[in-house]
């Protein structure tokens, strides 16, 4: 069997236990609403479509039969797009999806086009993650327990220290304060995905120290001289910046809280979402959080909302769930299976086409290469 069919043999098994896991209700909610049952929830989604400079798409979006809505866009620059080019309600049980329309070239050849997906909607193995009723840790502890997609063990400390301790030692080094939300899950739970992990208290340390001491960099001089690799600002923000989950897997990547904010119109390095207007400053003294990685260690990914503004640290915990535990479930098990999460915010679908009468619809908000939700 090719490792391709290996993994959605393993994909599919791990859904239909997971599926079986969750077979009742179980919490659920978005921002700012009360918890009810998976199936019985309403979520939204995006269509960010990603076409040829100059070509245009015009289809009809219908959900189980019914028409709710049109989609009309033209593409003026390459990529996808952080905001979406429409934006339409799921009802509860969702079962169909059907695009019908046409894609236009940039020289105005048209094509037809109708294509209908199944939906699977993982809101059963991912409401608890999103259940803004109760504190984050809470909901880290009952994704793991439940989805085993995480592992949520008693906090590793040395003896005659506690987390509390550990993190105002760093804070007074460092002159910083720590988010709440960080002490709270670091300081309660020793949180692993796969080979990846969150640190431990006292294991937290900046950016800079990490890339020294553990990852290989020197500070000036040789290939791996930081002065060498880095602008000033990038140097400069890991100098400051807390790293907290470390990424094991192709190369060595984190997420990190970098306490002096954005600039305005900050480059945003988020993957494809070409022509936007850049970061945004927000709640002073919040700090904005980011992903880096050594494929790319001179653009650090900044985590920002729809509005460009530096995304809260509860929301970047979360986006760690999101791109190493969801996403191994996320994948569509056959070509006409749309997966999507009503438990989620949004909904990011990526339109793309293989030919003009060939439309492929993909879930993108757990890849690891976008952090546009």
């Amino acid at each position: 069997m090719s490792e391709k069919l290996q993994r959605r043999s393993f994909l599919a098994g791990l859904w239909a236990a997971l599926s079986a896991m969750f077979g009742g209700s179980m919490p659920a909610a978005a921002e700012n609403q009360s918890p009810q049952s998976a199936e019985g929830r309403e979520g939204r989604a995006g269509i960010h479509p990603w076409l040829g400079v100059g070509e245009r798409v015009t289809a009809d979006v219908v959900l189980d039969g019914k028409l709710v809505a049109q989609l009309n866009d033209t593409a003026t620059l390459p990529g996808l797009k952080k905001l979406p080019a429409l934006v339409f309600n799921l009802p509860p049980g969702l079962k169909r999806l059907q695009l019908r329309g046409s894609l236009r070239d940039a020289e105005g050849r048209a094509g037809s086009f109708s294509k209908t997906w199944t939906v699977r909607d993982m809101a059963p193995i991912s409401a608890t993650l999103y259940d803004g009723s109760r504190p984050l840790i809470e909901r880290v502890r009952a994704f793991a327990e439940k989805t085993e997609l995480a592992e949520a063990a008693a906090p590793r400390l040395p003896a005659g220290t506690t987390a509390q301790a550990a993190f105002r030692q760093l804070e007074r080094r460092l002159h910083v304060q720590l988010p709440a939300p960080l002490r709270q899950l670091l300081g309660e739970a020793d949180i692993q995905i796969g080979d990846s992990y969150f640190l431990a208290p006292q294991d937290l340390g900046t950016v800079s120290e990490f890339l020294l001491n553990g990852w290989g960099y020197t500070r000036i001089g040789g290939p791996t001289a930081l002065d060498a690799l880095l602008p000033e600002t990038v140097l400069a923000r890991y100098d400051r910046s807390v790293a907290v989950f470390i990424e094991v897997g192709d190369g060595l990547g984190a997420l990190a809280w970098d306490p002096a904010g954005v600039s305005l119109h900050e480059q945003t390095n988020s993957w494809g979402d070409k022509g936007n207007p850049g970061a945004r400053p927000a709640t002073p003294n919040e700090g904005v959080w980011y992903w880096l990685h050594q494929e790319h260690i001179d653009e650090p990914e900044l985590l920002l909302d729809d509005d460009y503004q530096p995304k809260s640290a509860e929301a970047a915990l979360t986006n760690v769930f999101q791109r190493f535990a969801l996403s191994q479930a996320a994948y569509p098990e056959t070509d006409d299976e749309l997966v999507i999460d009503s438990a989620h915010p949004r909904n990011l679908l990526q339109l793309s086409f293989d030919g003009p009468k060939k439309p492929r619809l993909w879930f993108r908000s757990y890849d690891y290469h976008y952090s546009l939700y």
